[in-house]
Order: structure tokens, then C-alpha cells, then sequence
């Protein structure tokens, strides 16, 4: 399914999602400005992407990593359009990875677009605006982020967690990483982070301090416990974080215990 939106007169939503009856089971967010496309969405929906693209004019999209809901739609946009994306990424793009049944179900399998080229500038240029390529990896190995100083705007995708207490993560995500992004995101003092699942969020600056001091003091937390000589399994017992109930259905690809893991071990 999907949905479209506008931020402003220069920004179109592309919101898709796979449908469980009449609702979305979650959204994510593909952004159009000019003839360029920040993220492709997900394969679920690539008939509705492939109608979005006959009707407008895109002739670049940039994929900012490699996870399914943002690259499954690619296929939608060649071969009007170039697919750009850095070079971890571009090996997914090339040589979809085999998805586990659940997220076949959330977000939809993968297609090979074996005409992605690389990313490999410091800066696009957008209409009137120039963008800087910046790191964002954390949430994923490589994540790239586009960044407008003049307007103060981040297409960011995952680099700020959806939960404002997060509370499991994907088991190659980097947490310590991710809040010192987060923490560079907060110095460029960004006017509208459009993100990957909420959309765009003006004055952006409480949404993320929230999430940093929740991960940060839980990492302080779990480095103490784990000094102590508790384990994983004992930590998370003392932490006791509600399982969500698909998290067996996931086959191992998130946990609890990952987000433990990645606090004690995992440097910046």
C-alpha cells in the first residue's frame, strides 16, 4: 500500500507499507525532491511505487542503506532512473540477501537491480540545493544521510530509533555508534529531520536528545552490570524489557540481548 503526503511546496511522503486489513503494519518513508528520490521503500508495495513513478519525474534515487524497506522498491524506478548507493549497500542491490518469512510478510522480498552504481561523491546536487553525503552508519554497517546546511535539512533514515526507549536492536547494529551520530546530528542544529518512519519532524533537537539520554544512560547501566561479572542473560533478566510477541518470528535477527551485546562490546 501506499501513501502520499507533502511537506511544504518542494517535499513529497512516499509513504509504503504491506497492509494488515484496511491498515498499514508500518510505514517507511521514501522522499521525492525535484526529479530525486532519497530511498525506494518497500517491495510490498511495487506496484503502487511503479504507478508513483510513471506519473513523476524521477531520475535519481539514492538508497541510504541495505535494509529491505528502503531499497525493495528500486526495481519501480529503472530504467528511468539511476539507483545510486555506497558500496556496502550497493552488494544488496546487486545480489538481493534471502529474507526470513517474517519480513517477507512485514516489507516483501528483494529484486536484483544489477544497473545500481555506486556512491562514491561527497555532495549531490538537488534543484538549487547541495547536499553533503554524510555518515550516519550505527543503525546499519553503512548509512548515508543528505544533508542542506542552507536550509538545515537531513534526509536521515534510521540513524534517530523510532522508540523513544529502545529497547532490542538488529543484531549487526552498533548502539554506541549510533548515539554519537546522534549526537552529531543534534551539533548541525537541523531544522527538519525527515526520517525514515515518522516522517518529517520539525526542530528536531528534543525528539533525538530524548533517545540519546535513554541509550546513553542505559549504557552506563549495562557496562556497570556487566563490570560486576553479570552476563547477557543475567542483564536482561534485571532489565526486564517486555519480548514483543513477533520477536521469535524474527529468527534472531533482533533482540534484546543484541542491544546488550552491542553496549558492552561494540566501540564507536
Amino acid at each position: 500500500m501506499i501513501e502520499i503526503e507533502r511537506f511544504g511546496d518542494e517535499v513529497t511522503c512516499v509513504k509504503t507499507a504491506s497492509p494488515m486489513g484496511d491498515r498499514a503494519i508500518m510505514w517507511v518513508y521514501a522522499y521525492q525532491l525535484g526529479d530525486v528520490v532519497f530511498d525506494a521503500g518497500c517491495g510490498n508495495a511495487i506496484d503502487e511505487l511503479r504507478a508513483y513513478a510513471k506519473a513523476h519525474s524521477v531520475k535519481r534515487v539514492y538508497v541510504t542503506h541495505d535494509h529491505e524497506d528502503h531499497i525493495g522498491g528500486c526495481t519501480a524506478f529503472v530504467p528511468e532512473a539511476e539507483v545510486f548507493a555506497g558500496p556496502v549497500t550497493l552488494e544488496s542491490v546487486h545480489k538481493p540477501y534471502p529474507l526470513p518469512e517474517f519480513f517477507q510478510f512485514v516489507w516483501g522480498n528483494l529484486t536484483p537491480v544489477p544497473q545500481a552504481k555506486v556512491l562514491d561523491i561527497s555532495s549531490i546536487v538537488v534543484g538549487d540545493a547541495t547536499f553533503e553525503v554524510v555518515d550516519l552508519s550505527g543503525h546499519s554497517r553503512e548509512m548515508f544521510g543528505f544533508w542542506d546546511p542552507e536550509q538545515r535539512w537531513l534526509f536521515s533514515s534510521d540513524a534517530v530509533p523510532l522508540p523513544s526507549q529502545k529497547q532490542m536492536s538488529m543484531y549487526d547494529e552498533n548502539i554506541p555508534k549510533m548515539i554519537q551520530r546522534m549526537q552529531e546530528i543534534q551539533d548541525m542544529n537541523v531544522a527538519v529531520l525527515f526520517d525514515g518512519h515518522r516522517g518529517p519532524i520539525v526542530d528536531p533537537h528534543d525528539h533525538i536528545e530524548t533517545r540519546i539520554r535513554f541509550l546513553a544512560d542505559l549504557g552506563v547501566q549495562v557496562r556497570e552490570l556487566a563490570a560486576e561479572g553479570k552476563s547477557i542473560p543475567e542483564i536482561k533478566d534485571i532489565l526486564k524489557f517486555p519480548e514483543p510477541w513477533y520477536l521469535p518470528n524474527t529468527e534472531e535477527r533482533f533482540g534484546i540481548d543484541h542491544l546488550i551485546r552491542s553496549l558492552i562490546e561494540d566501540q564507536v
